[in-house]
């Protein structure tokens, strides 16, 4: 492994004219080209090979309802998401999806996770999450998607969503904040 050394690389321009003129495995040989340049180039040091620093992050898989096909997926900036997943609808097809959050520190990682996840909502969707293709929050007038938790299967009410509604006694709610990253 390169631990420890460096690249030095001569640059011109700015914005969209910027540019890598040469790269170097020396200072020395960098400062040597640079010389025969003008006042337009520079010198800008890198390490080489510095490893990747991988942050976990909140990811919104989409499934196609009944087929394991992923139709989408994004980061979300909703830290409480994790483990929540929700039906709802793409309003440019006019299809439905079953949202399925959860965190990783990549894309491949997080669709694997929401589609072994996926797999177990399809399987335990009667007896765990008999609301979810009917879940919608009437939140003052409005109709939202809601929300339940992967593991337990209970109603999630984010931020300030309230209930307009009465709900059976054996439906299970809980409330979690929404915080934004």
């Amino acid at each position: 492994m390169n631990e420890g050394k460096k690249i030095y690389i001569v640059t011109s321009g700015e914005y969209s004219g910027y540019e890598i003129e040469r790269v170097f495995s020396t200072k020395e040989k960098a400062q040597e080209y640079l010389d025969t340049r003008g006042d337009n180039f520079r010198l800008e040091e890198y390490d080489l090979d510095e490893p990747v620093e991988r942050k976990t992050q909140t990811y919104c898989i989409s499934f196609e309802p009944d087929k394991k096909k992923v139709i989408g997926y994004s980061v979300t900036y909703h830290r409480n998401y994790n483990n929540l997943i929700r039906m709802s609808s793409y309003y440019f097809n006019k299809k439905q999806a079953i949202d399925i959050f959860v965190e990783s520190d990549s894309t491949k990682r997080a669709i694997k996770i929401a589609s072994e996840r996926y797999g177990a909502v399809i399987a335990n969707e009667q007896t765990m999450y008999p609301y979810l293709r009917f879940g919608v929050i009437y939140n003052f007038g409005s109709k939202k998607p809601a929300f339940f938790d992967f593991n337990t299967g209970e109603l999630v009410l984010v931020g300030d969503q309230q209930l307009a509604v009465e709900l059976p006694a054996f439906i299970k709610v809980k409330h979690i904040k929404e915080d934004r990253v």
